[in-house]
């Protein structure tokens, strides 16, 4: 049974049996043998390859030598480089040696003295090492430059800092060495340059600093100025920075003078109210304070104040100075213009200085009030009211008779101006009852800037004892 059903098998797929018989035959038999062969030939393979060292080829980017620079030189001219400053060498050889190169080995040249006449010049490479096979370098990059008239300048070399030193300390002193570079270039170039800087990093130091920086120019606008041309004539500039101590001080007002006619003195001050200097050591443990004076001679102002910055560093002593932030200080100086004020003091109220015992006195006349003028600032005169002073004429050594005496107020501690006032007064031994006929009389002010006694403040009008 299973013989037939074989047969008609093999009748009805004769071309399967076929191909199994091929993946038997071919592949499955004897495979470990038929896997070694298999190695055994890319081993064979690659150990030829190896002994035949077969031709490779490379692409190497490489920076570009000028050399013979002197024959622009000799004509007064300079060069700079806008394409090829790169190039591109193909390296043709063995494998063996190809694979072992990179780009430093290789030097690519291009002379100046081979200029064409549109300012072009072929690069040439070669290796920079002998190799036991020398391989074949192309290149076909071409180096163009612009050629321009040779120029040169001498300029002063500045000391730019950067960063804080440690606190404390400032920066003092900076010393450039060279301090004045002549610098050559293409005329163009040079006639940018406003200055030469060198910038120091001063960060966390805490005393003297000496270092070699790189010189850069800029032009007026503070860009730093980028040329192949610039040549500086040194590398390297030394740079020398002194550091001093710093110090914490105030700054004073110091007021001379008087201001104009009408016009008050009220404050001054400056802002801001300290500032910090720097110097050596023993220089610094001199100075406590710094003084500015300000003379206010006829000074008036219509908006109450006068301000002015000024240069702090010509108040300090030598040796001493000022860091940048407190450079300048600004003062406020408080001018205003005098005001008046009537006030009315009735009679009853003045009372009688320095009466003797046995005398009696009375002000004559018949005004129940005496009205009296009062100058000062607008917030000094604001704040005076009624409980703020007192009326007093002053009856020291007067003896019995009429009086012509001055009256005075007690302001206290207020600034006001007061205008004179004079009263007829009467004194008599003991209780004063004659009736008197004398009114109050009125003088002028004089331009004083507080009350003040003249010969002519008590007046013996004839009746005495």
């Amino acid at each position: 049974m299973d013989d037939k059903k074989e047969k008609e098998i093999q009748q009805n797929y004769p071309a399967g049996r076929e191909r199994t018989d091929f993946v038997q035959k071919y592949i499955i038999n004897n495979i470990g043998i038929k896997l070694l062969a298999l190695v055994t030939a890319i081993v064979v393979w690659v150990a030829i390859v190896n002994i035949e060292d077969p031709y490779k080829e490379r692409t190497f980017n490489v920076e570009v030598e000028t050399i013979n620079e002197d024959a622009l030189s000799s004509v007064n001219k300079v060069y700079e480089i806008i394409e090829g400053s790169m190039a591109q060498v193909r390296v043709k050889g063995k494998k063996s040696i190809v694979d072992r190169l990179k780009a430093d080995d290789i030097r690519a040249t291009a002379d100046l003295s081979d200029l064409s006449a549109v300012n072009a010049v072929a690069i040439v490479p070669e290796l920079k090492k002998t190799v036991s096979d020398e391989p074949v370098l192309e290149c076909k990059t071409v180096l163009k430059v612009s050629l321009e008239d040779k120029a040169s300048k001498q300029i002063k070399v500045t000391v730019a800092t950067e960063g804080t030193p440690q606190a404390g300390y400032s920066v003092g002193e900076c010393m450039a060495s060279p301090n004045m570079l002549e610098v050559t270039g293409g005329k163009g170039v040079i006639d940018k340059i406003d200055s030469v800087r060198v910038t120091i990093n001063v960060s966390g130091i805490g005393e003297d600093l000496k270092k070699r920086v790189t010189p850069v120019a800029y032009d007026a606008d503070g860009k730093a100025i980028e040329s192949s041309t610039l040549d500086y004539g040194v590398r390297k500039v030394r740079v020398n920075v002194h550091v001093l101590k710093t110090k914490t001080i105030p700054v004073n007002i110091k007021i001379t003078g008087k201001p104009a006619s009408g016009y008050e003195f009220v404050d001054a001050e400056c802002q801001p109210e300290s500032i910090q200097v720097a110097g050596d050591r023993q220089e610094l443990a001199n100075i406590s304070e710094v003084n500015i004076p300000v003379d206010i001679t006829g000074m008036r102002s219509a908006t109450g104040t006068v301000e002015q910055n000024i240069s702090i560093q010509d108040y300090l002593p030598e040796g001493v100075s000022v860091l940048a932030d407190y450079a300048q200080v600004s003062l406020r100086i408080g001018i205003e213009k005098l005001m008046s004020k009537k006030i009315s003091v009735p009679v009853k109220d003045i009372k009688f200085a320095s009466l003797s015992d046995h005398l009696s006195a009375r002000i004559l006349g018949n005004h129940s009030v005496v009205s009296m003028t009062i100058q000062g600032i607008s917030s000094v005169l604001d704040e005076i009211n009624i409980d703020d002073y007192s009326a007093y004429v002053d009856c020291e050594g007067l003896r019995a008779g009429k009086h012509r005496l001055k009256v005075h107020l007690d302001l206290k501690d207020s600034s006001a101006i007061v205008k004179t006032e004079y009263v007829t007064v009467r004194i008599d031994k003991g209780d004063s009852t004659a009736d008197g006929g004398d009114s109050v009389t009125t003088e002028e002010p004089k331009a004083t800037a507080t009350p003040t006694q003249t010969p002519s403040d008590k007046t013996d009008e004839g009746e005495k004892q």
